[in-house]
C-alpha cells in the first residue's frame, strides 16, 4: 500500500500538471491538502485518523484527475473537502491574522521627491481598495509618511483621518521613523516616542497609550536598552525581521528589567504576499506559544505600494476555504492582543538583538559625523536656552527646537544612518543637517552671549572712558563674522572690549570640569609670551598661544588656558589681558624627539610611524603600550571586491601598517595644550595626525586630518582605514556604549556598534610591576564613529570605508576625527567612561564680550548631578507647561537615590517634583522631591527616570 507522503506527492503532481483554466480551483485543493497533511502531522492524536481521510480524498482526486472525458471540478474539489471535513473543523480553530502594510523607505534608492510621491500614490492606493473592499484594514508605521501627506497632498492626510476614524487604518507609528536603533543616542530615542506620540495626539486625536507597537522590520539590529526606552512611553510590542535570537514570540528584556513583546517576522518577512505558504509556520509557532493566532504580513514594499487587488481577492477566497484557517484581515492590534492575553511560555530573551550588515557602522562617514554633531548640538542648544531663559527671561525656543530634533529623527531612518543609500540620499540628509546646524547655532549664540551681556564683566575688568565716538569700543569689534574656528557651535566675533578681553567661558556638562577654554582675541598685536588670563578671584596665569592669523580683513590670535572648576551647566568668566612682564607656566610639553608629558602621562611617539610606542602612567611607571607595539598606528585594509559593499565588510585581502614614511614635528610646545604632528602621504590621499596632551586632562587626544581621495569598485575593491590601539591590558573584558547603557561583548575580532566609547579593561601584563589583581585598562573615545571591534588585547575603530554601491563615491574629500584614549588604573565604571565621552565630546564654550555692568555674577552652576552613577540624558521645557523636565538613567548596575543639584533661575526650591513617563505624564509612583535646591529621586539599576520639576 503507498504511503500517506508518496500518494500525496503524486497527487500533487497530477494538480500541479493540470491546465491553466482549472488553475483557481486547482491552486486551492493542492492548498487544503498540503495544510491538512501538516496538521496531521503536527497533532500526533488525529495522525492516523486524518492521514487516512487524506489519503482517501487524494485517492479520489488522483482518481478523477486520471480519468477519461469530461470532469466536474468543482464537484472533485466539494467532495475532496467533504472528505476532509473532520480536519476542516479543527482547521477553523485557527486564524492567520494578515496585517496589509507598506514599507516605504525613506529615501533608499530615491531623492527625497520620490518618496512624497511613493507616499501619495501608495496611499491614494489603499483609500481606493478601502473603497472595493469594506473589511480591508491597513496598518502604517512612519510620523514621516503622515507628515508629508500632511504637508504636500493635505487631502490625502485628510482622508486618513477619516479612515483612522472609521477604525480601519491602524497607525503603527511610535516613531518619526523606522530608524537605526544601534547608532542613535538615547535621549533622541525618547524624542522619537514622544514628538510622534504627541503628533498623533494632536493631529488624530490618538491618546497616548493607543498605539502600543513599535514597526521595526528592516532595522539592522536593536540595543539591548531598547525595551526600557520603549516601555517609558507605555510601548509594549516589538515587530522585527532581522538579527532574532531564534523564537518567533517571545519577552524582550532590557538591563533594568522592562520587557516587551517582540515578534519576529524573519523567515516570511514584511513585503509578504497572501498566497498558501502564510500557514507554513502555523503549527510551529502555537507550538512554541500555544497560539492559534498567527501574524502575517503582506503588502508590496521598500519603495511603497502596500497590499494589491490580488491580495485582498486571494484572502478573502482563502476564508471560505473549508479546509484552511481562518484568514483576517485584520490589524497588528487584533493579534497582539491576543498573544498577550493567550500565549503561554514565552520565554524571555535578556539580551542585545545582534548585529547585520557590519559595514554600515562606518560607510558614508559624514552622515555619522551629522548624526553625532546633531545629538550633541541638540543638547546644547536646549541647555543653553534653560539658562538663558532662567537668568535673562529669554522665550524658550520651543517649535525650533522641535523642528530640529525632527530633522534629527528623520536622519536616523534605517537606510539614511547606516549609509546604505545613493548620492541623492545624502544630499537631502544633509541640508537638513546644516538645517539643524543653523537653528541650534543660533539658540545657543544668542542665548549664551544673551547672558554674557548681563554678567558683571566691570568688576573683572575697567571699563572704558567713554570721551569720544569709538572710545568705548576696541578695534576688534565685528570681527570674526561667522567664524566656526573653535568648533563650539559659536562663532568667534569680536566683541570689542577696549583694553582687557572678558569671555564667558561655559560648561555644558552638569558637573564641574577643569579643562582648557579656547578663545579668539582680535586686532590686537600682544606678544606671545606677555598674554595672560585672570579669574574672578584675581588669580594670574599666562596664556597659550595656538595661532596666529587673519580673517576677512582682521588679524586674529588664539589663545588657551586652564578654565578651573567651572560649575555644571554654568561658567566662570575670566579676563585675557596682557602683561608688562613675560608670563611663563608648566603643565604640558613637547619637544621634537617625539615626547609629549602633562602631569598624568609620559608619551613617546615613533616618527616613522607617527604612532605612540610609549604611554606610561606617571603615577605607576605602568606602560600601557606593550613592548614592540604601537598605539594609535594607522592601517589601510583593502577588502576584496564583493556585492553591497555598503553594507557588508568584505574578506581583507591587503593590511598596509603605516608604520614608515612619516615626518613629525612639534604643533604646539605647551604649557597648555602639547602635541606632535606627523605628516605622511599614501597613493593621492594626505594624512596629517595630531596626538596631544593638554594639561589638567588625563587623556590623549588623536586629531586627524585626511585628504582621503581612495575609492573602491568592482576591480580593485573597497579601501578601509582603520586605526589600532594594542594595549598592555591582558584577560580584557570589551564594554561599550549603547543607548542609555552599555554592553559587554567578547573579544573576538568581530566589527560592532557603539556610541562614544569602547573599554578594555582586564589585568596588567605579566611582566608589570603591578599587582596580578590591580585592574587596568583604556577606554577609546571618540568624535563621529561608530565601528569597533577588539582582538584579544588589540582595540581598532573604523574611520573610512569607500564603499561603491549603491554610491560609487561616498568618501572623496576632506576629513576630521577626533578620538582619544583614557588609560586607568583601579575602578572603572561605564559611568566614569561615559562621563569622559561626554566630555571630550562638548568642549568649554568661551563667549567673548566686552566691559560693562550686569546683574549676574562672575561664576554660576546650573546643574551639578550629585550622584556619580547617573548621567543626565537630557533636559528640555516641558511639552505644555513651563516646568523644567531631566530625564536621568543610572549607568553602573545599583539602584540609587539621584541627587541633582538645581539653581533657583532654573527652578525655585522646594517646587513640586514628580516622576512621569518619556511622554511626560505623571506617574503611579512618585519618589521624586526636591529638598531645598536639591532634586532627590530613586533610579533602578540600569534604569530610566524622567523627572518634572516646577
Amino acid at each position: 500500500m503507498m504511503s500517506v507522503t508518496a500518494k500525496l506527492a503524486q497527487c500533487l503532481n497530477s494538480l500541479q500538471s493540470a491546465d491553466e483554466s482549472r488553475r483557481g480551483l486547482l491552486y486551492r485543493l493542492r492548498s487544503e491538502l498540503e495544510f491538512a497533511a501538516a496538521m496531521a502531522k503536527a497533532k500526533p492524536e488525529h495522525t492516523e485518523e486524518w492521514e487516512k481521510l487524506i489519503l482517501q480524498a487524494a485517492n479520489l482526486v488522483e482518481e478523477k484527475l486520471t480519468s477519461k472525458g469530461p470532469i466536474d471540478l468543482e464537484a472533485v474539489v466539494r467532495e475532496a473537502e467533504e472528505i476532509l471535513a473532520p480536519i476542516g473543523k479543527a482547521a477553523k480553530e485557527y486564524t492567520i491574522h494578515c496585517v496589509g502594510h507598506a514599507h516605504i523607505d525613506m529615501n533608499w534608492m530615491w531623492p527625497w521627491p520620490e518618496t512624497v510621491a511613493t507616499t501619495n500614490d501608495t496611499f491614494t492606493t489603499v483609500n481606493r481598495l478601502m473603497e472595493e473592499f469594506p473589511t480591508f484594514h491597513f496598518s502604517q508605521s512612519q510620523a514621516s509618511t503622515y507628515f508629508a501627506m500632511e504637508q504636500h497632498c493635505p487631502e490625502i492626510f485628510e482622508m486618513i483621518k477619516r479612515r483612522v476614524s472609521e477604525g480601519r487604518w491602524e497607525i503603527t507609528a511610535n516613531m518619526w521613523v523606522e530608524g537605526d536603533k544601534n547608532l542613535a543616542s538615547g535621549e533622541i530615542l525618547c524624542r522619537h516616542l514622544l514628538y510622534t506620540k504627541r503628533y498623533f495626539k494632536q493631529k488624530f486625536g490618538i491618546p497616548y497609550d493607543a498605539i502600543k507597537i513599535d514597526w521595526e522590520p528592516d532595522t539592522f539590529g536593536h540595543a539591548h536598552t531598547i525595551p526600557s526606552i520603549l516601555a517609558g512611553a507605555g510601548v509594549t510590542r516589538y515587530y522585527f525581521c532581522r538579527t532574532g535570537p531564534g523564537p518567533r514570540l517571545f519577552w524582550w528584556q532590557a538591563p533594568d528589567g522592562s520587557r516587551v513583546l517582540a515578534f519576529d517576522d524573519g523567515i516570511l518577512w514584511y513585503n509578504g504576499e497572501i498566497s498558501s505558504d502564510m500557514t507554513k509556520l502555523l503549527f510551529e509557532f502555537e507550538k512554541a506559544t500555544g497560539l492559534k493566532d498567527y501574524l502575517f504580513v503582506y503588502g508590496v514594499g521598500d519603495h511603497g505600494g502596500g497590499p494589491t487587488r490580488r491580495d485582498l481577492v486571494l484572502a478573502l477566497e482563502m476564508d471560505s476555504w473549508p479546509i484552511w484557517p481562518n484568514v483576517k484581515l485584520s490589524t497588528t492590534d487584533a493579534f497582539f492582543s491576543i498573544a498577550e492575553q493567550n500565549a503561554r511560555g514565552l520565554p524571555v530573551v535578556n539580551q542585545e538583538l545582534g548585529f547585520v550588515f557590519e559595514g554600515c557602522y562606518t560607510s558614508q562617514s559624514n552622515i555619522k559625523r551629522a548624526n553625532r554633531a546633531s545629538e550633541n548640538a541638540l543638547a546644547e542648544a536646549e541647555a543653553a536656552a534653560l539658562i538663558a531663559r532662567g537668568l535673562a527671561g529669554m522665550p524658550y525656543p520651543m517649535e525650533q527646537l522641535r523642528t530640529a530634533w525632527r530633522h534629527a529623527m528623520f536622519n536616523q531612518f534605517h537606510d539614511i544612518l547606516p549609509g546604505s543609500g545613493v548620492h541623492a540620499t545624502y544630499e537631502y540628509a544633509q541640508g537638513l543637517f546644516q538645517e539643524i546646524q543653523s537653528i541650534t547655532q543660533m539658540i545657543k549664540t544668542r542665548s549664551l552671549r544673551t547672558v554674557a551681556s548681563r554678567v558683571n564683566t566691570a568688576a573683572l575688568v575697567s571699563p572704558p572712558k567713554r570721551e569720544l565716538p569709538g572710545s568705548a569700543v576696541g578695534p576688534g569689534l565685528g570681527a570674526g563674522p561667522g567664524d566656526p574656528a573653535l568648533g563650539t557651535g559659536i562663532t568667534a566675533r569680536g566683541a570689542g572690549p577696549v583694553g582687557d578681553e572678558p569671555f564667558v567661558v561655559f560648561n555644558p556638562s552638569p558637573w564641574s570640569r577643569t579643562e582648557l577654554a579656547v578663545a579668539k582675541v582680535w586686532d590686537k598685536n600682544w606678544p606671545s609670551d606677555r598674554i595672560i588670563v585672570r579669574d574672578e578671584t584675581g588669580t594670574l596665569g599666562p596664556a597659550q598661544v595656538l595661532e596666529r592669523g587673519h580673517y576677512w580683513g582682521h588679524s586674529f590670535i588664539t589663545v588657551a588656558f586652564p578654565a578651573k572648576e567651572v560649575p555644571g551647566l554654568g561658567y566662570r568668566t575670566y579676563a585675557v589681558a596682557v602683561s608688562p612682564e613675560k608670563a611663563s607656566s608648566e603643565g604640558a610639553s613637547a619637544d621634537a624627539s617625539g615626547r609629549l608629558e602633562n602631569e598624568f602621562f609620559s608619551v613617546e611617539v615613533d616618527q616613522a610611524s607617527g604612532a605612540i610606542i610609549h604611554l606610561i602612567d606617571k603615577k605607576t611607571g605602568y606602560d600601557f603600550v606593550p613592548p614592540g607595539q604601537k598605539l594609535g598606528l594607522l592601517v589601510l585594509q583593502m577588502e576584496a571586491p564583493h556585492g553591497m559593499t555598503a553594507w557588508e565588510i568584505g574578506q581583507i585581502v591587503k593590511t598596509v601598517e603605516f608604520t614608515e614614511g612619516a615626518t613629525l614635528e612639534v604643533a604646539h610646545a605647551g604649557p597648555y595644550r602639547a602635541a606632535l604632528r606627523s605628516r605622511r602621504s599614501y597613493n593621492n590621499s594626505k594624512f596629517n595626525l595630531e596626538i596631544a596632551l593638554c594639561a589638567g586632562t588625563p587623556r590623549v587626544e588623536f586629531t586627524l586630518n585626511v585628504d582621503w581621495l581612495e575609492y573602491g569598485s568592482p576591480q580593485i575593491g573597497v579601501p578601509m582605514l582603520r586605526v589600532f590601539f594594542p594595549t598592555a591590558v591582558a584577560n580584557g573584558q570589551p564594554t561599550y556604549e549603547i543607548p542609555c547603557g552599555s554592553v559587554k561583548r567578547p573579544a573576538d575580532g568581530r566589527e560592532v556598534p557603539a556610541l562614544r566609547w569602547a573599554d578594555l579593561t582586564g589585568s596588567p601584563l605579566q611582566q608589570s610591576a603591578l599587582p596580578s589583581t590591580q585592574q587596568v585598562g583604556v577606554t577609546l573615545l571618540n568624535d563621529s564613529k561608530y565601528g569597533h571591534s577588539m582582538m584579544n588585547n588589540v582595540i581598532r575603530l573604523t574611520l573610512l570605508r569607500s564603499s561603491y554601491d549603491p554610491d560609487p563615491l561616498p568618501e572623496l574629500g576632506s576629513h576630521t576625527i577626533r578620538y582619544a584614549v583614557v588609560p586607568h588604573i583601579g575602578p572603572w565604571s561605564p559611568a566614569d567612561a561615559t562621563r569622559a565621552a561626554h566630555e571630550f565630546s562638548h568642549p568649554f564654550t568661551a563667549v567673548g564680550t566686552d566691559e560693562h555692568s550686569g546683574p549676574l555674577p562672575l561664576a554660576y552652576e546650573g546643574i551639578a548631578i550629585e550622584t556619580p552613577s547617573v548621567m543626565l540624558s537630557g533636559m528640555k521645557r516641558a511639552e505644555d507647561a513651563k516646568a523644567l523636565v531631566l530625564r536621568l538613567y543610572e549607568m553602573n548596575g545599583q539602584p540609587v537615590e539621584a541627587r541633582v543639584r538645581l539653581d533657583r533661575s532654573l527652578v525655585e526650591p522646594n517646587s513640586p517634583a514628580v516622576e512621569t513617563d518619556l511622554l511626560e505624564q505623571p506617574k503611579p509612583k512618585n519618589t521624586a522631591r526636591m529638598d531645598g535646591n536639591t532634586l532627590v529621586v530613586s533610579v533602578p539599576a540600569y534604569g530610566i527616570v524622567t523627572v518634572k520639576v516646577g
